[in-house]
């Protein structure tokens, strides 16, 4: 009878497992945790900084504690302002943080393919991985934040993240926040047909009608989560800024009526 009790426990577990199933080439769903909803974690870096001269000094002690620290990623009115890491295997982080210990929600990625450095040295498609818990709940952990930008008041006065490096500092102007399909384009550092095309597939879907131009010379930021769909994405798109550029105040999002009429 005890064999059979165990037996029986450890096929489920077995199950429970090949829950996490292969997407995009990687062994677990980086975007479908379990569906548990707990507080927010205690992140795995120092502190959180307030200037852009404590996020210079918060990276490099990021790297001195990790080497997979690649660069650290702001957003302007959310807790999203940590140390963002990349390893050779997209799954390695899926449940660990920032020191590399257990945590149900991870840390944020990048994705293994991405080229880093300067903004010279930076893939078409710089993509950024993040878990959520699953219910679009902006106050969730993590990249449930995400979910702010489908605010209008949000969006409006957030036209700019940063994702910088040690060797760069980068601004990047949204033009794109949507619940879009598992488009494999979205995670391919150079998009099939270009970035462009993959731009303006994402913008047709956006909550938001930016009036944010994006060509095929442009670098893009794409960070992504799941949603309570799993077959759905929240993606968040942004275009690299000259370094000189003048940041914009608020986003050039088209109002409802302009949209309205449009259609």
């Amino acid at each position: 009878m005890k064999k059979t009790v165990a037996a029986v426990v450890i096929l489920l577990l077995a199950a429970l497992g090949g829950l996490g199933y292969v997407l995009f080439g990687m062994e677990e769903d980086p975007f479908g945790p379990e569906a548990v909803a707990v507080n927010q974690p205690q992140l795995g870096v120092k502190s959180q900084p307030k200037t852009d001269a404590d996020v210079l000094e918060a990276l490099d002690y990021e790297i001195s504690q990790n080497r997979d620290t690649i660069g650290w990623l702001k957003i302007p009115g959310t807790k999203i302002n940590n140390s963002v890491l990349q390893s050779y295997d997209n799954a390695y982080y899926l449940r660990q943080d920032e020191r590399r210990k257990y945590s149900l929600y991870g840390c944020y990625f990048a994705d293994y393919e991405c080229s880093f450095g300067t903004r010279d040295d930076l893939s078409p498609n710089t993509i950024i991985y993040g878990h959520s818990d699953l219910t679009n709940n902006p106050d969730g952990p993590r990249f449930s934040e995400l979910f702010r930008f489908t605010e209008e008041d949000f969006a409006r006065s957030t036209p700019v993240i940063t994702f910088a490096t040690q060797e760069d500092w980068m601004d990047w102007e949204v033009f794109a926040v949507a619940e879009y399909s598992t488009d494999p384009r979205l995670i391919q550092p150079e998009p099939e047909g270009g970035i462009a095309a993959l731009a303006a597939d994402v913008r047709k879907e956006s909550v938001f009608d930016y009036d944010v131009q994006v060509g095929d010379e442009d670098h893009i930021l794409t960070l992504i989560t799941c949603t309570d769909d799993t077959a759905v994405r929240l993606v968040v798109m942004a275009r690299l800024l000259d370094s000189d550029a003048e940041l914009p105040a608020a986003a050039p999002i088209a109002s409802s009526d302009e949209t309205s009429q449009e259609v």
